[in-house]
């Protein structure tokens, strides 16, 4: 990656600390994930231009808390969204879990695994990053399409400590792209 697109991502990054200045984690992470409309679908990216689902909800919940995790979908779901009864006012996650095994593109999902997340960035209102773009869309409209395709559909909050957790111990983090590397250390600049 060349000098000026690094240039242009810390310059794009401070002005986005302003905006949020003052806002609460749960109030960062919806306002990343409604930032993340219409970025290009790629699959294994977790960036500001191109990212799949598991990594829109990476990345804003690194812009949100400053916690670096990369994991998939089916990970999130197991080790950090475990709140089964989130209040209105954590940051929550849609998983769509499998309820067979089926194969997707290359990748074979078991049943009972999670195939896809979808970030809660406001009231019904998740970030659904599949191709070609993602866009905001109410959860009530994607409900019906994924349970009629045997899918179960479950609203999950975020487990804090083990983020925290995780990131201070520099675990999960499988692959993660340069650009995301790029925000984690001038998140961990401004932190340090």
């Amino acid at each position: 990656m060349g000098d000026k697109t690094d240039l242009k991502f810390r310059l794009m990054l401070e002005a986005e600390k302003e905006i949020v200045e003052g806002l609460s984690e749960p109030e960062k992470y919806r306002y990343f994930l409604g930032r993340m409309q219409f970025l290009k679908y790629e699959s294994g990216k977790e960036n500001l231009l191109r990212s799949d689902c598991s990594g829109s909800v990476c990345l804003a919940l690194l812009l949100a808390t400053g916690c670096s995790i990369r994991v998939t979908a089916d990970a999130l779901f197991k080790k950090y969204f475990t709140k089964k009864n989130p209040d209105k006012n954590d940051i929550q996650a849609a998983f769509f879990v499998t309820l067979y095994d089926r194969k997707l593109g290359n990748r074979l999902y078991k049943e009972n695994e999670v195939c896809h997340v979808a970030g809660l960035c406001g009231h019904d209102v998740v970030l659904n990053c599949v191709e070609p773009v993602s866009e905001l869309r109410s959860l009530s409209d994607m409900k019906p399409y994924y349970q009629a395709n045997d899918y179960r559909v479950i609203v999950r909050g975020l487990n804090r400590e083990a983020l925290q957790k995780a990131s201070d111990d520099n675990v999960d983090l499988f692959g993660s792209d340069y650009q995301f590397e790029q925000i984690r250390n001038a998140i961990d600049g401004v932190r340090g």
